[in-house]
């Protein structure tokens, strides 16, 4: 393995030079890490890692002490956007110049692959906040974010209000499209579409759903605890709560919007009820999600209904201007 560029006793090494077994140790650290601070079973991440790893296609960087990787972070290409995936060292209190070289040389070499012109990521592996950061002259936009967890969901209680203009239905296929159209016209504006661009346009919705219902990238949908919230007679979407498994005894709430003409109704927080309630009835005994922390509505509501912020970490975009 030659070194890419050295930190005090460190290396950067492109993850192309390495194989699955190199990285195997320390990605079994992480599983450990993220099933402890997160209540998330990793080990299907870890599963497509070494995969990638082995057939010599994941975009990225390990920071290598001695030969052994200690920390590694990586990135995978969507048409025109780079997705950091994350950034995981072994030690908990690592070296903040060797954290931030990792992580600078990732978003580089990302920045600067053939038709990229967007560098986008949320960093829950990341020791601290990220701190200000220019890639090729132009400035890092950074938004703070709250990962939050609801303990204890089988003593979990809440009334059920009396919403009477709205009825509350199961998740089905059938409401992809007006759910696209929806998350399009909730998050217009909004911090949450400059995070993440496929809130800003129908299409995006589209393959953000999918990518949610289809695939386990953020854990195992949950139809069963997922639910939609629709005005009778209307041909539109009200709402949406949409949950997932992360481990045998955990989901994780991937999306609640509500319609900007029905908020301050009570409609997201039926459905966040009715989302817990499910979740507690497929064995789910604790609840997470993640919130932007300019969100104050969102943020007040998920602490009303028993969620504790534990971990602030830094989403952000890069963009080439071109």
């Amino acid at each position: 393995m030659s070194a890419a560029r050295a930190t005090l006793d460190l290396a950067l090494v492109d993850l192309r030079e390495l194989r699955g077994a190199d990285l195997r140790p320390l990605l079994v650290q992480q599983e450990r890490r993220w099933r402890e601070l997160f209540s998330w079973d990793f080990s299907a991440s870890s599963q497509a890692i070494l995969s990638f790893l082995n057939s010599r296609t994941l975009h990225g960087f390990a920071l290598v002490r001695s030969g052994i990787p200690v920390g590694y972070c990586y990135f995978v290409l969507d048409q025109n956007k780079a997705l950091v995936g994350d950034i995981f060292l072994s030690d908990r209190n690592p070296n903040p110049a060797a954290q931030r070289a990792l992580l600078v040389r990732t978003l580089e070499t990302a920045a600067a692959y053939p038709g990229v012109s967007r560098v986008e990521g949320q960093l829950l592996g990341l020791s601290g906040e990220l701190a200000p950061e220019s890639i090729f002259h132009r400035e890092l936009t950074i938004f703070p974010r709250w990962f939050m967890i609801r303990d204890q969901l089988r003593a979990f209680r809440a009334d059920r209000p009396e919403l009477a203009s709205h009825s509350f239905l199961p998740w089905g296929e059938h409401y992809l499209a007006p759910a696209a159209d929806l998350i399009a016209s909730a998050y217009r504006g909004h911090d949450d579409s400059q995070i993440n661009d496929q809130y800003r346009d129908v299409l995006g919705a589209r393959r953000f759903l999918a990518n949610t219902t289809r695939h386990t990238g953020c854990g195992t949908f949950l139809p069963a605890a997922s639910w939609v919230a629709i005005q009778p007679g209307s041909a539109s979407i009200s709402g949406i709560c949409l949950a997932t498994r992360v481990d045998e005894d955990a989901g994780h709430v991937t999306q609640l919007c509500v319609s900007p003409g029905e908020r301050g109704m009570g409609v997201g927080r039926e459905l966040l009820r009715r989302t817990l309630l499910s979740l507690r009835a497929c064995a789910c005994d604790t609840a997470s999600l993640t919130v932007t922390d300019s969100n104050a509505g969102a943020l007040s509501l998920y602490q009303q209904m028993g969620f504790r912020p534990t971990r602030r970490f830094s989403a952000f975009v890069w963009e080439s201007g071109r």
